[in-house]
């Protein structure tokens, strides 16, 4: 196996593992729960029998895959002299693998052991992936919901403080109406709200059996992304998963092709036979040879294992450079929505205020209610604003730090058996 990327494999990583102490995670979801709930996820178990079946295969390669047989026939000799000989012999015969396909078959094993664990912490990393994407659906849904129900209370007092403006004659009735319209609106965007929150929380519920008591009941604030995107590419290709298996499949390519050009030349047979013949005066022993006549398609097999390879090493090609752009549009999604986030917050808090000062104004009976409708609803607006561009930037940084197995890295980097 020839393969550039093993042998830097090593260097990779201790260089990704230099600063990892230095990254922060904000808690969102706590690893306990997280693991507790990846146990009951079938994905999971389906990638325990997988590596399972693969263990087994490459233990069969290593296997001869001939076995004895044992053949043996009987028959009658009639003579014309009114006597039959009865005649018989059995044999016993086995084909047996050349030295160099028993090499081939051993690469072959090895590829599938490395084929195997890749493709297993793939199914870890995607099965996390899918945990935290329901997780962070049902924290923005849930979010967005307590936002929508502390909007509600306060367009509930200001419906009363229209209510009293009204009655001491100090607002027209056409006011009243409006607020309780701005109400209204208001309800029904709440109630869409929990129906979400009770959707996401349903799948959580269904898919990895969440119970109620896992519901947190605040976000951590995100944080800026330590290190450069260097350090991050750096970290991220030494333990990538999709890399890793693409390396895995030039070299199972490469025993493949191996397998086939030995295929060239057949395996032999050999077999031993003993009988008897004449009424029994004739006893025979002797042994048996033969290896089959090779022909085109075997050498066509050559080539087309060949183009496997190309293909092998084409793919793996692809799969870096897609990883590499993969990582930088993560790291870029990453710093984006984190500044998002803060100008989102500054909108949002100057738009609260400004809120806040046409209430006072309003309830002091200067401006009109439309004024300070306007004002609650632009205030409203940069809330969710705000509080979808939170959820989006932890969710962001939480898939750099998924992506980077700095996430739960006992379980992610866990070894395999």
């Amino acid at each position: 196996m020839t393969l550039r990327y093993f042998s830097l494999l090593p260097l990779l990583l201790s260089m990704g593992l230099t600063s990892a102490a230095d990254v922060a995670i904000p808690l969102v979801l706590p690893e306990s729960t997280a693991l507790r709930w990846l146990t009951n996820d079938p994905a999971l178990v389906s990638a325990d029998n997988a590596l399972a079946a693969a263990k087994i295969e490459a233990a069969q390669l290593v296997l001869p895959p001939y076995e004895w047989v044992a053949n043996g026939t009987y028959q009658r000799r009639d003579t014309g002299t009114g006597s039959n000989s009865n005649e018989w012999n059995v044999g016993l015969e086995r084909t047996f693998r050349l030295p160099n396909k028993v090499k081939a078959d051993e690469a072959s094993a090895k590829a599938i052991h490395l084929i195997a664990p890749a493709e297993y912490q793939q199914a870890r990393r995607e099965a996390a992936e899918a945990l935290l994407n329901a997780w962070f659906d049902w924290l923005a849904a849930d979010a967005r919901k307590t936002l929508l129900l502390s909007q509600q209370s306060s367009i509930e007092d200001n419906v009363a403080v229209v209510g009293k403006r009204v009655k001491s004659g100090d607002a027209a009735v056409l006011e009243q109406r409006l607020a309780s319209a701005e109400l209204i609106a208001i309800q029904r965007q709440v109630s869409e709200a929990k129906n979400a929150e009770v959707t996401a929380w349903t799948f959580l519920a269904a898919r990895y059996q969440a119970t109620e008591e896992a519901k947190t009941t605040a976000l951590p604030e995100p944080i800026a992304v330590p290190q450069d995107l260097s350090w991050w590419q750096t970290r991220m290709l030494a333990v990538n998963d999709q890399l890793t298996l693409a390396q895995a499949q030039v070299a199972s390519a490469e025993a493949l092709a191996q397998r086939a050009k030995a295929e060239q030349r057949p395996d032999p047979t050999f077999g031993v036979f003993t009988g008897r013949e004449a009424y029994g005066s004739e006893k025979l022993i002797g042994v048996t040879a033969s290896i089959p006549i090779t022909s085109k398609r075997r050498s066509l097999e050559v080539e087309r294992q060949q183009a496997q390879v190309s293909v092998a090493r084409q793919n793996l090609t692809l799969t870096e450079r897609e990883q590499r752009a993969a990582i930088q549009a993560s790291y870029t999604a990453a710093t984006g929505y984190f500044e998002r986030w803060q100008l989102a917050q500054q909108a949002a808090t100057t738009l609260f205020d400004n809120a806040k000062l046409t209430q006072k104004a309003y309830q002091l009976g200067e401006g009109d209610v439309q004024l300070l409708l306007l004002a609650r609803r632009q205030a409203l607006m940069a809330a969710e604003d705000a509080t979808s561009a939170k959820v989006a930037a932890l969710r962001s940084y939480y898939r750099l730090l998924l992506n980077a197995k700095l996430l739960w890295p006992d379980w992610l980097n866990g070894t395999i058996d």
